[in-house]
Parts: structure tokens; C-alpha cells; sequence
């Protein structure tokens, strides 16, 4: 790093320094009794807290933000300690501070669990694999027996050749896992984005662009830019299930963003795709910032877009 910028962060952090313990010393609190009790907004609030502790000089405190399975309730307490904090004084803090620190931890570990399902590879000889596989056919495709296991009729539901499995090798048993879910719990919705993918002008294949929507939601994830939604919609830890949620929104957002665009042909998903993902990562800057993920959708939820601006509930009524 060149001298010049290294001597202006390091003017930036003594400022930051000084007036932190200004605002300590007029206030009496530290920045993160601070952050609890004077910001409203629950993602505003989660992403300053992971900001004091990444930049704290404890390694106990920055080891929160990088440690899978977290004891909330300990963390807490290292929190009190280093800060010299009275528990008993400040018991508002303590009850702030512990559903952040749950919503934070749970984010991190959620990454954990949906990475270790992204490197599990789908596997013929896999039981359960092959079971999950069969039952995406029948959720899908109701009405139509599947002949052989290797067979072309996989290409009727966006698969590229005659056995699905080398199209998993990217995420890996994650893919299907949101295809599956998709079908299962929005089972009306998923078989209209199939009958969107038929499309006689403006088709795509169905299969193939929800395994490239689940590499776009791992990353939403793993960069961060889903923390304002998580830790809107739940004051708990985020779940599987509600990754899985994200997903069936995206591809029920991409499909209609999809026929809005009216591609030339299929050779434009690339462009169309990042597009779209530009376009979700912007919506998400917003710290109010919410995907449309309940299962039971309308018509016009489908018509809308897939991120929506509202008043957070207020963090200091939780």
C-alpha cells in the first residue's frame, strides 16, 4: 500500500479513536451501548455492532465474527467483560446485544451450513439423492411418468442431457435441494415459472437456470449483501429453510425479469443475469431492505419486484 494511504487510514482511525472516546466520555457508554440504544433500524443497528467488533482491539471480541456456533450467551458476557460493562446495570443492552449477537452468529453459521451443502456432490449411487431427483419429476411434472432414469425427458424440465447429475456439479446436492424445495413448498408457483420457461419465443431452460440462481444466492449470501434481509424478517437465527425461501423468490423474480427483457434468444442469459443480480444487489443496499419470500404469493407478488423498502419495526420496541 502506497505511504500517502496508509498515513490517511491512519489519520482516519486515530479520528475515529478520538471521537469514540469523546462521545464515551460525554455519554458514559461505550460505541456499543451506543449502537443498541440509539439506532432503530434492527440491519442498521447489526451491521454497526459487526463493525465495532471487527474493529475492536480485542481478538476476543473480533473472534465473534469469524468463529462457527457461537455461544451467544458467553460472547455476551466476553462483550461485558473487555468493556467493563455492569450486567446488572445495564440489563436493556444485555437483552439488545444478545438478539444482535444471535442474528449476526446465526448468519455466519447459516453461510457454514449452506457451503457444506454446496460441496456435497450428487451422487447416483446416493440413495436419497436419486430419490430427491425422481421426486422433483413428480412435483413438477404430475401428470407425466418419467420412462427411464436416463432419458431425454429430463430436457422437459431444463435439464441439459439425459442424466441431471452432471448438472449439479457446480453446487453440488445444494441445487437440487432448491429446485426440490421449490417445487415441494410453492409447488403452483414453480410449475407456472416451468410453463414461463416453455416459452415458444423466449425460453430458457428451467433445471439449469435454478442451479445458476442457487451459485447467485450462495453468493448474495457469502458477500454479505443478504444481512439487511435476514435480519429484518427474524429476530432468531437464520435457517436452511429460509435460504431456501430466497432462492424460490429470485427465481420466481427472474423468470418474469426473464420475459420483461424479451431476449433475442438463450444466448443472452449471461447478460440478462447479471443484470438482474445488479439490480438485487442495489435494491439490498437499502438497510430496510426485504425479499418478498412468503410462500403464499398472489398474482401481484409475482408481478413485483423482489425487493421491497420498509419501516423496520422498532429496534428498541423488540
Amino acid at each position: 500500500m502506497p505511504r500517502a494511504n496508509k498515513k490517511k487510514l491512519s489519520i482516519l482511525y486515530w479520528y475515529h479513536s478520538f471521537i469514540k472516546w469523546i462521545l464515551h466520555f460525554i455519554t458514559g457508554r461505550c460505541e456499543l451501548e451506543r449502537l443498541c440504544c440509539n439506532i432503530k433500524c434492527r440491519a442498521t443497528c447489526n451491521l454497526r455492532i459487526e463493525n465495532s467488533l471487527g474493529n475492536s482491539k480485542s481478538k476476543v471480541l473480533q473472534d465473534i465474527l469469524t468463529t462457527i456456533n457461537v455461544n451467544v450467551e458467553q460472547s455476551v458476557q466476553d462483550v461485558l467483560n473487555t468493556k467493563k460493562i455492569d450486567a446488572e446495570k445495564s440489563l436493556v443492552f444485555v437483552d439488545k446485544l444478545s438478539k444482535s449477537l444471535t442474528q449476526i452468529c446465526g448468519y455466519i453459521d447459516l453461510i457454514d451450513v449452506v457451503e457444506k451443502e454446496k460441496k456435497i456432490n450428487f451422487s447416483s449411487e446416493n440413495k436419497e439423492h436419486e430419490e430427491k431427483l425422481l421426486q422433483l419429476w413428480s412435483l413438477l411434472m404430475p401428470d407425466t411418468a418419467l420412462e427411464n432414469r436416463i432419458t431425454s425427458q429430463w430436457g422437459d424440465i431444463g435439464f441439459q442431457g439425459k442424466n441431471p447429475e452432471t448438472d449439479f456439479r457446480g453446487m453440488g446436492i445444494l441445487g437440487l435441494e432448491n429446485l426440490l424445495y421449490f417445487a415441494k413448498n410453492q409447488n403452483e408457483v414453480a410449475r407456472k415459472v416451468l410453463s414461463e420457461s416453455h416459452h415458444p419465443k423466449y425460453w430458457y431452460s428451467f433445471a439449469i437456470v435454478g442451479i445458476n440462481l442457487t451459485a447467485l444466492s450462495f453468493e448474495l449470501l457469502q458477500s454479505g449483501n443478504l444481512k439487511p434481509h435476514f435480519y429484518n424478517i427474524t429476530t432468531q437465527k437464520p435457517t436452511l429453510g429460509d435460504f431456501h425461501k430466497v432462492y424460490c423468490c429470485l427465481f420466481r423474480e427472474f423468470s418474469s425479469f426473464w420475459l420483461e427483457q424479451k431476449p433475442a434468444s438463450v444466448m443472452e442469459f449471461n447478460r440478462i443475469r447479471d443484470e438482474f443480480r445488479e439490480n438485487t444487489v442495489s435494491n439490498l443496499q437499502n438497510p430496510a431492505a426485504v425479499l418478498a419470500v412468503d410462500d403464499l404469493c398472489t398474482k401481484t407478488d409475482l408481478e413485483s419486484t423482489s425487493v421491497h423498502s420498509f419501516t423496520s419495526q422498532d429496534f428498541n420496541d423488540e
